[in-house]
């Protein structure tokens, strides 16, 4: 853990992927066992594992003494720009910290257009997080059955915990998707005016 993070982060989702790829040091049978056994319920979950704020959950972490203030500042400014619970947001940012900031703590305390560039770093690593609940769920599908793979009745096992509501919360969330509206600058944020700029510029190119 860089000297930026403090407080232990939760395994993330990007993190539980390369587990189950096999490329980490995490390989033997007992620990992909093990693994599963802590975050079926976030594969079950899928993407409604992240829940919207809430003042009860901002309370929380404004009490916890655990984390640093600074953390706690950023972590609810992270909160605001994604619709995202404040606990999820501090853990996300720990994550974050933990895995691909390259920072120090003193260096969290920039000026707004540098905090700014650093939320938006986040955002990426937040749907990035997203995917990889997918993929992991995907790849369990996927290799269950398959006789050949060294996982196969560790993945099984899971499947078994998982296939009575997969589908039915999967199409719910599928359902609620469709139906959700496009965050916009007043919802999240004046951010939400550069990410919505960069989708623009990903599908027709940067404006001329």
């Amino acid at each position: 853990m860089t000297a930026a993070a403090r407080g232990r982060c939760v395994r993330s989702s990007r993190e539980l992927w390369t587990i189950l790829l096999g490329r980490s040091a995490l390989r033997e049978l007992n620990q992909i066992e093990a693994e599963l056994s802590k975050h079926w319920q976030r594969l079950l979950e899928g993407l409604s594992y992240y829940k919207p704020p809430s003042p009860n959950s901002a309370e929380k972490v404004k009490a916890n003494k655990d984390v640093a203030s600074p953390l706690k500042e950023l972590g609810l400014r992270i909160s605001k720009f994604l619709g995202l619970d404040e606990e999820q947001s501090v853990q996300l940012l720990q994550c974050y910290l933990q895995e691909d900031y390259r920072g120090t703590r003193g260096s969290l305390k920039q000026d707004e257009r540098q905090s700014q560039a650093l939320i938006l770093k986040i955002a990426d690593y937040y749907y990035e997080e997203r995917t990889c609940i997918l993929r992991c769920v995907l790849h369990l599908l996927t290799y269950f059955q398959d006789e050949r793979h060294p996982y196969r009745v560790e993945y099984a096992d899971c499947v078994d915990k998982l296939e009575k509501e997969l589908v039915t919360k999967y199409r719910q969330q599928f359902e609620e998707l469709y139906k959700t509206e496009a965050p916009t600058w007043e919802t999240h944020g004046n951010l939400m005016i550069i990410v919505l700029q960069r989708s623009l510029n990903m599908l027709y190119g940067p404006k001329r």
